[in-house]
């Protein structure tokens, strides 16, 4: 069954099947495995790759050639964007397997030095496929850093140009992406060692995501999988419960008290990115009579208040032994998914 649904969309969009062959059939980001992988992983935007090819073989099957055309414009935008969501995924999870490995392997190293060659060599490998979502997470404390080096700049080019192509596949028009290519280009070219252009670009680009989504009413479906996954790169916990999303920090207070600019920034971005629905965030503290503990939460409040719409979050505090002090969860209740 899976083959039969995946086969149609792969051979109208990557081989041409039509009297006329795509001009980018010969792509092999779109080979049979690859489309498969998207519908598995990103079911939303392949759906509508699929949907858009329908649309492209009706008006085919009525000779409109340039509504034909649109469509399989359309859907060659939105399989793009599910397949480079669907590799973004995989990378994460060869990220996990990446980690316990390194340690593993650390481990046989410092017992057996003849096998350290090996090891290596299996680590490069390892690398070289993850290496993409792997330096990405350096992008977590960008905000944290006056400056970046060469590794964190490409690490945020690489998010950069993933948030583009699923903004263009959710609708963004040419005239809202011009811009955006043309400074990742000149900073592609011009490598700046200032951290500032690098972290307002990748927030630009999550913001012009987050307004695509927001022409929708809702949520899509997979939404809450995006959510988390894009929490979980930018340094936060996440899980999806009955209640809705619910992402986690001890990042938001300094050691000395003060509300963190880096993890606010990151929230901002979690916020531009997912339009959708109230977010409720909790504070755990020692207990609730802490005036030093009040002073804190209402910094935190001030600081959310300025960077989203102030009657969508709700910040509280909640007297637990359950967190640390200081912890904050938030909980973003439309994108609750069965």
């Amino acid at each position: 069954m899976r083959a039969r649904r995946t086969a149609p969309l792969w051979c109208a969009l990557a081989l041409g099947c039509a009297a006329q062959q795509s001009t980018w059939s010969s792509d092999q980001a779109f080979d049979p495995p690859s489309v498969e992988r998207a519908r598995e992983l990103a079911p939303d935007l392949y759906l509508r790759a699929e949907a858009a090819s329908d649309r492209a073989d009706q008006a085919r099957g009525r000779k409109d050639a340039e509504i034909a055309d649109e469509y399989r414009e359309q859907a060659r935008l939105w399989l793009a964007a599910a397949v480079t969501e669907a590799e973004r995924i995989e990378l994460s999870r060869r990220l996990q397997t990446l980690r316990r490995e390194e340690e593993r392997w650390a481990k046989q190293l410092a017992r057996d030095q003849d096998a350290s060659a090996l090891v290596a060599t299996d680590i490069s490998r390892y690398r070289a496929r993850a290496v993409a979502l792997r330096e990405a997470e350096r992008v977590a404390s960008l905000s944290e850093a006056r400056t970046t080096d060469d590794a964190t700049l490409d690490a945020v080019l690489t998010r950069v140009r993933f948030n583009l192509a699923l903004a263009e596949a959710l609708g963004a028009s040419e005239s809202q992406l011009r811009s955006l290519r043309a400074r990742t280009e000149a900073m592609a070219r011009t490598r700046p060692k200032s951290a500032k252009p690098a972290e307002a670009l990748l927030l630009d680009t999550e913001a012009l995501i987050g307004a695509m989504r927001a022409e929708w009413p809702s949520p899509r479906p997979g939404a809450s999988t995006e959510l988390v996954q894009m929490a979980q790169m930018t340094g936060f916990s996440a899980d999806r419960t009955g209640t809705g999303v619910v992402i986690r920090s001890e990042r938001f207070f300094t050691s000395g008290g003060e509300v963190s600019s880096a993890s606010v920034k990151r929230f901002a971005g979690l916020l531009a990115a997912f339009p959708h629905g109230p977010v409720a965030c909790q504070v755990a503290v020692p207990e609730l009579q802490s005036r030093i503990w009040s002073r804190r939460v209402a910094a935190l409040i001030d600081r959310l208040d300025v960077v989203d719409d102030p009657a969508r979050v709700s910040t509280s505090m909640i007297a637990t032994t359950s967190l640390g002090a200081g912890v904050v969860q938030c909980t973003f209740a439309a994108y609750r998914e069965p």
